[in-house]
């Protein structure tokens, strides 16, 4: 069972919303507002950080793959 998590958690791939916007080329404003509807998963860290998974991205423009660098 640790394991398992363990290798969920690597597996996680993490963006800020900024940097969401720039791989959807759109706003952070945007980002926000697609989190609130739901079409992105936002992971919270600490009280006041946000980073959205680069998984919901992929799902939500439709691509098996998203570049993470640039």
């Amino acid at each position: 069972m640790e394991m398992e998590i363990e290798d969920k958690l690597e597996q996680m791939q993490l963006v800020t919303r900024k940097r969401a916007a720039q791989l959807m080329d759109c706003s952070v404003p945007h980002i926000d507002a697609l989190v609130k509807r739901g079409d992105l998963d936002p992971i919270r860290i600490g009280s006041q950080g946000v980073r959205i998974t680069l998984a919901s991205l992929q799902r939500f423009i439709g691509h098996p793959h998203t570049p993470t660098g640039r």
